[in-house]
């Protein structure tokens, strides 16, 4: 053994790293050993330990194998902090990209929670408290008859166009705008189309002016009291929305403003049960007076 040397599993050792990183190290020439002998051992200086920490210090931090070795072969504080502020910009960013996959997740989470709120509640009407929402909103085609290669399409234009405006996802889940003025006519569903719902925080990327909003077909679902209702059953058929309008009627309320059929189940989860939608329409009710 070399006298007041280092052999590559006590260097090893003492960075809790493996024998072949140390091999790779010195393959690649990061890190070689200040001595091989005859027989290939190799073994290190105590003056080369320092060099190792760094190198130990700046994988941990993140760092390429390669930019390592550009950043420890002629060591320049300025080139080094220049370097480290980069990482930590990129750090930032991929935080951010993290906090909106997490927000997503957790809108994706809640959608599938209120799922089960409304199976739980089948058939039974409710008054419900609800935050402002905003919807993209996308008519159906006048000239197609009702039925699933009506809907689907309609919505795709609908989360397209969502994605267009925002760059957001439809975590927040869809359904059908039905309007208010065709509620109690003999087809209410006349002037119906798809929404797709936008996730919260976006109407700071959106125009405060409701005549703004509706240009680029944003509906606002206002914050208040909504009479709700779920059911199985497909937005395009009229049975769901008279059920509630005749409840509505019943309790004396009335609606101020559109009605919203929120799709929860869709064709992913069709059984032997249910070969249809299930679906809970919420309409912003007050009083009559």
């Amino acid at each position: 053994m070399q006298t007041g040397m280092y052999a590559i599993s006590e260097m090893a050792s003492l960075f809790n790293v493996s024998r072949q990183t140390l091999i790779y190290y010195d393959k690649i020439g990061l890190f070689k050993p200040a001595v091989v002998n005859e027989k290939g051992y190799r073994f290190y200086s105590p003056t080369q330990i320092p060099l190792m920490r760094l190198i130990c210090m700046l994988r941990d931090l993140g760092l390429e194998l390669d930019e390592i070795d550009r950043l420890t072969s002629t060591f320049d504080i300025g080139e080094m902090t220049d370097h480290l502020r980069s990482r930590v910009q990129a750090l930032d960013e991929q935080i951010a990209g993290l906090k909106a996959e997490r927000a997503s997740v957790q809108e994706r989470l809640s959608f599938y929670d209120e799922a089960v709120y409304w199976r739980e509640r089948e058939g039974k009407p409710e008054l419900k408290q609800f935050e402002r929402r905003y919807v993209v909103f996308e008519e159906f085609p006048g000239d197609i008859e009702r039925g699933r290669s009506m809907l689907h399409p309609t919505l795709m234009r609908a989360i397209l166009r969502m994605r267009t405006l925002t760059g957001t996802r439809p975590m927040r889940g869809w359904g059908a705008m039905l309007r208010r003025e065709a509620l109690h006519s003999d087809d209410p569903i006349a002037g119906a189309g798809s929404f797709v719902v936008l996730p919260r925080g976006v109407e700071e990327l959106l125009p405060s002016d409701a005549a703004e909003l509706a240009e680029i077909g944003i509906e606002v679902l206002p914050e208040g009291t909504y009479l709700c209702m779920s059911r199985w059953g497909m937005p395009y058929e009229p049975e769901g929305i008279r059920a509630i309008v005749a409840c509505m009627d019943e309790h004396a309320l009335q609606p101020v403003g559109n009605a919203f059929d929120f799709c929860y189940l869709d064709t992913t989860s069709y059984d032997e049960s249910h070969q249809e939608d299930f679906c809970c329409i919420q309409i912003p009710v007050a009083l009559q007076m």
